[in-house]
């Protein structure tokens, strides 16, 4: 069990979280999401200790992880940190760089087993800089599998990246699930989420907007689209909103459909905070 208390974190001027409380069991996968500069990378890298808090506590278990700097090393044994920024040593090619990372990790595992695993058996005598975006994420992971963490860090696994290579990311998303392991997964796509994640951490401005169930979520948040349509009473003129199911199913008897896109969960919340409610008073005048 991960426990966060009141955890707060300062850059000069900038207060990064604010009160931060909340507690992870075992086993679960936590989607974190928020716009950009909204605390997400500050709370996970609290969760890696590459950060200290300001104030508050990050328990595990029965231990306060940043009261003692053995406490600290106890805790990293556990994690593994998957960034889409991951480094690898170029000069290496991938078979060198995992034995080294093994030999790191005091790792038993099979190099050659876990590269099947991520595909990327076919690639194990090349160097790192000649990968795809994809295969490079797909390399992050296999070094993650040498080490045997009990609480895995992704931080954006899946941005911008092929299908098979979501996929990968989503299989072994489900297999730490089923180690019991604690999963933290930086991530905006909503698939992804109603997928393998069973809690949502909703951040802006270094505040959680939301903390609980995936199902929890969408009984809080409703579910909303960007239409874009032609008024059937002035064709030609190209209008977009901001609708949910409801209204949706009310208009189509007044426009032409012409683009439908379901909006993101970060967009979500801050339809529901200000440009929603703004845009009913506007429908309203």
């Amino acid at each position: 069990m991960i426990k966060f208390e009141n955890i707060s974190h300062q850059f000069k001027d900038k207060k990064a979280l604010e009160n931060i409380n909340g507690i992870i069991d075992d086993g679960e996968v936590v989607a974190i999401i928020g716009e950009n500069g909204s605390g997400k990378s500050t709370l996970l890298n609290v969760v890696a200790t590459f950060i200290k808090p300001s104030s508050g506590k990050l328990i595990y278990n029965d231990m306060n992880v940043f009261e003692r700097k053995e406490n600290i090393e106890k805790f990293r044994e556990l994690i593994s940190y998957v960034s889409e920024k991951s480094t690898f040593i170029p000069e290496l090619t991938l078979r060198d760089n995992l034995l080294y990372f093994k030999s790191v990790f005091s790792s038993q595992r099979c190099i050659h087993d876990i590269a099947m695993h991520v595909k990327i058996d076919n690639l194990l005598d090349e160097n790192p800089n000649k990968l795809s975006k994809g295969q490079k994420q797909r390399f992050a992971l296999a070094i993650s599998l040498l080490k045997d963490a009990k609480i895995i860090l992704l931080d954006e696994p899946a941005e911008g990246l092929d299908i098979e290579t979501k996929q990968i990311v989503k299989d072994l998303v489900k297999e730490f699930k089923e180690k019991s392991c604690t999963v933290f997964y930086v991530t905006h796509d909503e698939d992804e989420v109603e997928e393998v994640c069973d809690k949502i951490i909703a951040l802006k401005d270094g505040k959680v907007k939301f903390f609980g169930t995936v199902d929890e979520f969408w009984k809080t948040y409703e579910k909303f689209y960007s239409v874009t349509f032609e008024p059937l009473e002035n064709p030609g003129k190209k209008l977009t909103r901001i609708m949910n199911i409801d209204e949706l199913k009310i208009a189509q008897e007044k426009i032409r459909v012409l683009h439908i896109r379901n909006l993101g969960l970060r967009e979500i919340i801050n339809i529901t905070e200000n440009v929603y409610v703004e845009h009913k008073a506007t429908q309203q005048r």
